[in-house]
This record gives C-alpha cells, sequence and structure tokens, in this order.
C-alpha cells in the first residue's frame, strides 16, 4: 500500500479517539483519567515515549479502559513498533470486542508486517460490524493483492468506491489490477479517477502514462510523464527517456 495513504488512514483514526478525552487534565495526575489524558498531551507533543509511560501508568490503575490499550497501541504504532501495538489493540479488543476501530487498526499493523492473512481476518471482522467501513474494504484488497488474489481485491476496490466515490486510493489500486490484467483502457479510466479526484498524486499521472504507452497513446503518454516528473516522480524521468524520444 502506497505509504502515505497508509499514514493518512492511521491518522484519521488517531483524529477520531487520540483526543477522546474523559474529563480536563490535572495538572498533578492521581487517577487513570489524568493520566490517560496527559498521554494525550504527550502525544500531541510527540513526546512518545512520556506517552506510553502515561498511559501505562493509566492502566495500572485502571485496566478495564481499552481507550488507554488503544491510544498506547497507536503511539507505539507511531514508533513503528508494530508488534508492540498489535500486543495493545488485542488488549483493547478483549475489553470492547465490538469495536470495528480497534480491529482495523490491528489489521494495519499486521499488513504492514506483511501477515496479509492476519490483516484480511481483521479487516473482514472489522467490515462485519461496520460494512460500510469503505477503508477497511481498501486495505483488504492491498492485502489480497499482495497474495496474487486479484479477484477478491477488485470485488474490495469495488465496495470501497461504492461506498465512497470520492476516495482516491481504491481508484488507483484497481488501476494497478487491471494493468496487471492487461486491461489498459480500465486502468486509464481509474488512473484518470483518481487525478480528477486528487491532481497532485505524482504517482498516478506516471501509472496513466505507461497503461496509455501500452494502447500506442504516445503523445498523451509523454504529457502524464511530464507531469509526474514536475510533481516530483523520480522514475517518471526514466519513463521519458525511454518512451519520449
Amino acid at each position: 500500500m502506497n505509504l502515505i495513504i497508509m499514514r493518512k488512514l492511521i491518522l484519521a483514526v488517531v483524529a477520531l479517539f487520540i483526543c477522546v478525552s474523559v474529563k480536563a487534565q490535572n495538572l498533578d495526575p492521581v487517577n487513570s483519567i489524568d493520566y490517560f489524558n496527559l498521554g494525550i498531551d504527550k502525544h500531541t507533543q510527540k513526546d512518545y515515549a512520556g506517552a506510553i509511560d502515561a498511559y501505562t501508568k493509566s492502566i495500572e490503575i485502571d485496566s478495564t479502559n481499552w481507550r488507554s490499550y488503544f491510544n498506547r497501541g497507536l503511539t507505539k504504532k507511531d514508533l513503528n513498533n508494530h508488534k508492540g501495538a498489535i500486543a495493545d489493540f488485542t488488549a483493547a479488543i478483549k475489553i470492547d470486542t465490538a469495536n470495528e476501530l480497534l480491529y482495523f487498526v490491528r489489521g494495519m499493523s499486521k499488513y504492514v508486517l506483511k501477515d496479509f492473512n492476519g490483516a484480511i481476518a481483521d479487516m473482514t471482522k472489522s467490515i462485519r460490524i461496520k460494512d460500510s467501513y469503505h477503508s477497511a474494504y481498501l486495505v483488504r484488497g492491498n492485502a489480497y493483492k499482495d497474495l496474487n488474489k486479484f479477484k477478491e481485491a477488485i470485488l474490495d476496490y469495488n465496495k470501497a468506491i461504492k461506498i465512497d466515490p470520492t476516495f482516491e486510493e481504491p481508484y488507483f489500486q484497481r488501476g494497478i489490477l487491471r494493468g496487471y490484467q492487461k486491461d489498459f483502457v480500465g486502468a486509464i479510466a481509474d488512473f484518470s479517477k483518481a487525478i480528477e479526484i486528487n491532481p497532485s498524486n505524482e504517482n498516478s499521472y506516471a501509472n496513466r502514462g505507461l497503461a496509455r504507452i501500452s494502447v500506442n497513446q504516445k503523445e498523451s503518454a509523454c504529457a502524464d510523464f511530464k507531469k509526474a516528473v514536475a510533481l516530483g516522480n523520480k522514475n517518471a524521468k526514466q519513463m521519458l527517456a525511454t518512451y519520449c524520444r
């Protein structure tokens, strides 16, 4: 998966939950809630070690608050400690088994660790709880793609698009798969839609250019490569040199 997109998905989760505060922070923390709120403050300041310490103290006082495990897991994720994050998300799930976001973030960490089957299982659980969760379809589709299960991947991208037609990434990923399957016309359509949604995505231009080369649309392809270069895509420079002499 595009790491930038993955980061956006993680940040979306953080925006929903990391700032959940039960009450105003006590400057001298004495209970679980105080330490929980202190952890939020530390995380906001990017003091991740301090945040983990605060969440740990919150858990030591009250081990039944899934949010403390969840937030500590997100902080560990920011430190690329995905195994530690998975352990915290699992602890949170034991407390709240019906929270789709907990399965989603655990699945994200499993995906990063290339446990694609584990990621699929978690995204499936997330979807069963909330079948309109388009990001879960995207990540599950990417995991299927990485397992070369292209049919299943495309079905998930289709579902993500149906839920949110303005969601750029499933168009891009479906375009990649259509290119693999030599459906270059379909790939061009998907990359074009991704560009319509986000005109600054250099990778969409580069990949559309390659698809256009495959159907002998050299002039349009070269224009795409030039746009990709202008947006900072280094690989597109080689594409220009190879196809646009």
